[in-house]
């Protein structure tokens, strides 16, 4: 039983780095997914999308869009089967986009269990 962990370094304009950790090889399904913005970000690149995908067993995308105060996530396989979690959560609307912003989105057993933006919980929209 190997875990897998990968870190990608600006993966895309606004993104500091995104890390997938998966803690067993053989359940890809359960884990978690970090993307870190850089600070300011959000008030230049609106909406961020931050995606780990590895065809055609894995794929994991997150939608961060403050000006609608939410992030979704969408977790399956990349193989274009139907996708097996998607999760709406509401960021607050006080939210300070000129700050770096730390999301993880955690899933167990192909169902997105949780996200938490710099440590607190979000709630489920």
């Amino acid at each position: 039983m190997s875990e897998v962990r990968s870190r990608e370094d600006k993966p895309l304009p606004g993104i500091d780095y995104s890390e997938i950790h998966i803690p067993d090889e053989n359940d890809l399904g359960t884990g978690e997914f970090t993307t870190v913005l850089d600070p300011g970000a959000l008030g230049k690149v609106n909406p961020i999308i931050s995606s780990i995908i590895n065809k055609p067993i894995f794929q994991l995308i997150v939608n961060i869009n403050a000006a609608e105060y939410s992030v979704s996530a969408l977790l399956g396989q990349a193989d274009n089967s139907p996708v097996k979690s998607k999760k709406v959560y509401t960021v607050t609307e006080d939210i300070n986009v000129k700050n770096s912003l730390f999301f993880v989105v955690s899933f167990k057993n192909w169902e997105i269990s949780g996200l938490t933006l710099n440590g607190n919980a979000l709630a489920e929209k």
